[in-house]
């Protein structure tokens, strides 16, 4: 039943009727009408009523007098549905509840329907009214079965007039573009870009409205913004007139076809004219519309179809599978893109891609389905073609590791293939959407993919990159991808094509190459190559934010012992383990390479000093734990060297900076850090020069001979010199021999210049001897070093110098320390022996620093021995322990027959001392430094006429 509310008076009461006259007014209504009473009792009713079937069993035609509401009443008992509807009516107004009421319902039997009015009279009573509205009932029916038709087709259907504006607006129109009926029904099409372009539509419209059809694509808008394509057809709609009154656009939304291509052909729209077949059905299967697309497809014109069973369009066995689709209706679910078996008027069979909709009445009862069948057999040959393609392309892809993807931009949809899935560790599906490609990417790529995706949607067009993708095993696989940008005519991303080539493999390899070309095979370091260009790297970074570079050089201490003593094999594993220590110590962005054997070098960015020093105590805190090497406990230490930078320096200066404070940290008692400073660089550049140019010094006439006197202590006469070498570098100056002998000794050269040295001195004391008067007795002292006393040339070099000066042997004397002479006991007594049989004194320098052993004084050919400058600055006072020490060696040497000679001696009182202490002969500042041989006759000169 439906209620309506008739509109009343100002004062809320129907309008009155004089009583003169009331039964020729009431005949002149054109509706059945009765007055009651407030009882319900008729008190008059007009020829209308008498006339007008009673909607209800039990009262023919109520006439005055009878109580009509009594009847009703009754009548409802009986179940009668209309009687209920009215009784329930008339009780409600005059009860108050309800000034009047409109009442729709069916009569009894259902066969008509009936529109009832029900209004208070100003006396209290009712007037009812009875008007047949089953003409409008039946042709409501039929235009909601129509729109429900239109509705179940599932596509957009609109409805617009010659004015533009839109008259009809099905639910599909609502799905596929988001206005609802109420938004759209009333505006002009305009004003919903139901058209992206307005001339274009326009035109459209004004050729429909000429009666000529037009379909086709266009692209068109969501509410929300979001562009659509779509394919429509839009037709006239005639009056019965043949005038064009409408024109009808059925659309159908193509952005996902245009995007699968292969999978369905444009939806037609109409119902009538659509290339689909629309056909609708009762639920006994009863075809009850038929439309020219199903004419087209199965053969039978609508007065074949119409009335006959849906049974006729599919072959005998799909009778079962038939019963079952019509089950699913029958339970109001509906039926979407089944794919069935159908067969034509001729007897042929076809594929239908088939979809059902139930249909149901006002009331909302069931009363049959709507079905859209589409001829998919020319898709599906198509489709097993595309997947027999698709599965060879699987193949080829799989052999060769590459992937495809695609992403359709509009409908924000990803297309990949198995062989993409698989590289990325995805569940192996067709479509998905971009979120999971992304998490696929390294944690540590992925703002960087990000990024590069962001850069070609903004304004790109194709891209390449490399990636890694991780899976939960822990392994990481290398991509290398490139993505090409599709775009329209206004520049917006329509579509992007992309492969992924698994690069893992030549990765690995690329790695290895790194590793051999860049790491140190043993600890995995960086090497000297990846060292130089790390830093590189820091100084120019760090010359933009005007910071410093440190290198920390470091050495391992007595590394050779334990090379040497345990073995390679343990040296390597130490060297292992302290790497992996180092590595512990350093910051995370700090470089750590091998350098070369136990060497190690640490570059360190926006380091000052006191940071270099803080890791350099780290590092030695770290080493002092004792090594575990072949099931022993093994204690190091290392020496290290800290340069920072300043503007001019490159990474070898650094390298050398380093590498000659590391050296000053060893030689300063090593387990030690210094840090490089100018005079280190001084020093450092004075050796690079000692190194490189020494061996061309003695060529070059650069090395000189200077002698220092020896003087007899008692009679204060000179009895000979000590052969001194000097350096006279062209750029560094007079450089003494602590510079340089040290050099010679560890490259050889000694041997060369210590004979040199010998040569220059037996001639220059030879001249003195035939030149200088009290000259004639005078011996020269020449020192020797470890690497002499090894050459086995010593022997015939001294012989041969000897006689090319002409001097007699007993003038000479070579000295040695006592380190080197206990070095290697057994050689150097074969050495000193043979050169004492050449008739030289044997003298031992540095008495007293050393072994001082009476035994080997007793086993060698020792003639003198010199007493060290250290005791001899301890005499007068300074040192307690220097006096006895140096009167212990006088009494031993006067003992054993040997001369004594002390160094050093630079004040009267030591040589007070001295003479005290029967010490035979000194040598010292206190009479000379060491002179030019050009110097010494005119300073004998002067000795000679000072002890006149």
């Amino acid at each position: 039943m439906t209620t309506h509310r008739p509109s009343a008076p100002a004062d809320g009461n129907p309008a009155q009727r004089p009583q003169a006259g009331l039964r020729d007014t009431l005949d002149a209504l054109p509706v059945a009408v009765a007055l009651l009473d407030v009882n319900g009792v008729i008190s008059a009713v007009n020829r209308e009523w008498e006339r007008f079937p009673q909607p209800f069993a039990g009262i023919a035609a109520p006439v005055a007098g009878g109580s009509y509401l009594t009847e009703c009443v009754a009548a409802a008992a009986q179940g009668d549905g209309a009687a209920v509807e009215v009784s329930a009516g008339l009780h409600a107004v005059l009860s108050g509840d309800h000034q009047n009421l409109a009442l729709e319902y069916p009569s009894s039997g259902g066969e008509r329907w009936i529109r009832t009015r029900i209004c208070r009279s100003d006396s209290g009573g009712l007037v009812v009214t009875h008007i047949d509205i089953t003409p409008q009932r039946v042709a409501q029916q039929e235009s909601s079965f129509q729109a429900s038709l239109l509705d179940a087709v599932g596509q957009s259907v609109v409805a617009i007039d010659l004015q533009g504006r839109i008259t009809y607006w099905n639910d599909a129109s609502v799905q596929m573009l988001g206005w609802s009926a109420g938004d759209a029904v009333g505006r002009h099409f305009a004003d919903l870009a139901l058209f992206d372009n307005g001339s274009r539509a326009t035109a459209i419209i004004a050729q429909v409205s000429s009666g000529k059809p037009w379909s086709g694509e266009h692209w068109t808008k969501h509410r929300n913004g979001l562009r659509l394509s779509v394919y429509s057809t839009i037709t006239p709609l005639y009056d019965k007139a043949g005038q064009v009154i409408a024109v009808i656009d059925v659309s159908t939304d193509t952005t996902e076809s245009n995007r699968a291509q292969a999978e369905m052909s444009r939806l037609s729209s109409l119902v009538e004219f659509s290339n689909d077949a629309i056909n609708g059905a009762t639920l006994d299967g009863i075809i009850t519309s038929w439309n020219a697309g199903a004419e087209r497809i199965y053969g039978y014109s609508p007065e074949e179809a119409i009335g006959r069973s849906v049974l006729m369009l599919s072959p005998e066995e799909r009778s079962g599978p038939d019963e079952e689709l019509r089950d699913k209706l029958r339970q109001g679910e509906p039926v979407i893109g089944q794919l069935v078996r159908g067969m034509r008027k001729d007897g042929s069979l076809l594929d239908i891609s088939l979809t059902l909709s139930p249909m149901y009445d006002e009331q909302g009862q069931l009363v049959g389905s709507s079905a859209v069948a589409r001829d998919v057999s020319e898709i599906n040959r198509l489709r097993a073609a595309s997947e027999l393609e698709r599965d060879r392309l699987a193949a080829a892809q799989e052999m060769a590791h590459v992937g495809s993807v695609e992403w359709d931009a509009i409908a924000d949809r990803v297309w990949r293939s198995d062989e993409y899935c698989r590289i990325h560790g995805l569940p192996v599906t067709a479509e998905g959407s971009r979120g999971p490609l992304l998490g696929a990417v390294h944690p540590e790529d992925r703002e960087r993919i990000a990024q590069l995706w962001k850069d070609l949607m903004d304004h790109g067009t194709s891209v390449d990159f490399t990636y890694r993708v991780g899976d939960p095993d822990g392994d990481v696989r290398w991509v290398y991808a490139r993505a090409v940008l599709e775009r329209d005519d206004d520049g917006e991303p329509v579509k992007m094509l992309g492969t992924a080539l698994d690069i893992t493999e030549r990765k690995l390899g690329e790695q290895a190459l790194e590793r051999l070309a860049f790491r140190d095979p043993l600890t995995g370091l960086a090497n000297r190559a990846l060292l130089t260009e790390s830093i590189q790297e820091a100084l120019a970074e760090c010359a933009l934010k005007a910071s410093h570079v440190g290198v920390l050089f470091l050495d391992v201490d007595r590394f050779k012992v334990i090379n040497d003593g345990l073995g390679h094999a343990a040296g390597d594993s130490l060297l292992v383990q302290l790497s992996s220590r180092l590595l512990d110590a350093v910051r995370p962005e700090d470089t750590l390479a091998r350098f070369a054997g136990d060497e190690f070098v640490i570059v360190c960015a926006d380091m000052t000093e006191d940071s270099a020093k803080k890791l350099a105590r780290r590092i030695r805190t770290a080493v002092q734990i004792p090594f575990e090497l072949l099931d022993r406990e093994v204690f190091v230490d290392v020496s290290i060297g800290i340069a920072i930078s300043s503007a001019d320096d490159t990474p070898e200066s650094l390298l050398h900076n380093s590498d000659a404070a590391m050296y000053r940290a060893k030689v300063s008692g090593r387990n030690n850090a210094i840090v490089f400073d100018e005079a280190m660089h001084r020093r450092a550049a004075l050796r690079l020069a000692v190194e490189t140019e020494l061996p061309r010094a003695i060529e070059r006439d650069q090395l000189q001979v200077h002698y220092q006197p020896v003087f007899e202590v008692a009679s204060g006469e000179p009895i000979g010199f000590e052969a001194l070498v000097r350096w006279q570098h062209p750029e560094h100056g007079l450089i003494g021999p602590d510079s340089f002998i040290p050099v010679a000794e560890e490259t050889g050269q000694i041997v060369p210049i210590g004979l040199w040295v010998l040569n220059q001195a037996l001639q220059q004391v030879k001249r003195w001897k035939e030149e200088l008067s009290g000259a004639e007795k005078w011996k020269m002292s020449v020192n020797l070093s470890a690497r002499q006393l090894q050459d086995a040339g010593l022997h015939s070099g001294v012989g041969d110098a000897i006689r090319a000066a002409g001097i007699e042997p007993s003038a000479v004397v070579l000295e040695i320390t006592e380190s080197v002479l206990m070095g290697d006991a057994d050689q150097s007594l074969k050495t000193l022996t043979k050169l004492r049989s050449l008739g030289v004194g044997i003298a031992v320098d540095d008495f007293g620093t050393g072994y001082s052993s009476l035994s080997y004084l007793r086993r060698f050919p020792v003639t003198s021995l010199k007493i060290d400058r250290s005791f001899t600055d301890g005499l007068g006072g300074s040192d307690v322990h220097a006096g006895p020490i140096v009167e212990a060696i006088a009494a031993m040497g006067r003992a054993l027959g040997l001369r004594v000679v002390a160094e050093g001696v630079e004040t009267a009182e030591q040589l007070a001392e001295l003479s005290r202490m029967q010490v035979q002969f000194a040598q010292g500042y206190l009479w000379s430094p060491a002179l030019p041989a050009g110097q010494v006759p005119a300073w004998f000169a002067a000795i000679r006429c000072n002890a006149n």
